[in-house]
């Protein structure tokens, strides 16, 4: 239950971003967008932010977020594209685009989902230098003591 929220956040954005590129500038079908949308948010979000995220560092994810969403929007506008549409350019504007969103939304699964409502922002920072002082610049460790 605790993961029906962030899947449908994680899609709806991938429907308006993924609309804006490839609905409304090359004119994919909604319907091409909206399965394209759906396949790429449940594969990303049990792949990579549930697989990969807790487990790896961020830009790992990304880099295989942005990989992922290439594979998959380039596979669906040559399954839903009946025009000929240059497949490459579009898939990697489309990739860009999903990270960006990708990279925000990794953030929020951090702070909220994965770390149980606790930002990471806000954690105190465990780095605490102390620093010893004394007067000896050149202590002298063969001189008899009086």
């Amino acid at each position: 239950m605790q993961n029906i929220k962030p899947l449908l956040i994680k899609i709806a954005g991938h429907f308006i971003l993924l609309y804006l590129v490839l609905g409304l500038i090359y004119g994919m079908s909604f319907f091409g967008v909206l399965f394209t949308a759906l396949l790429l948010g449940v594969i990303s979000y049990f792949l990579a932010d549930l697989g990969l995220l807790p487990r790896t560092a961020d830009w790992f994810v990304l880099i295989s977020d942005f990989g992922l969403a290439f594979s998959v929007i380039w596979g669906m506008t040559r399954f839903f594209a009946h025009n000929n549409l240059p497949g490459l350019p579009i898939s990697l504007g489309a990739a860009v685009v999903i990270s960006v969103f990708e990279y925000f939304y990794h953030q929020y699964l951090a702070d909220y989902v994965l770390q149980k409502g606790v930002p990471r922002r806000s954690k105190a920072s465990s780095l605490r230098y102390g620093t010893e002082t004394a007067d000896e610049i050149r202590p002298e460790t063969g001189k008899k003591q009086q």
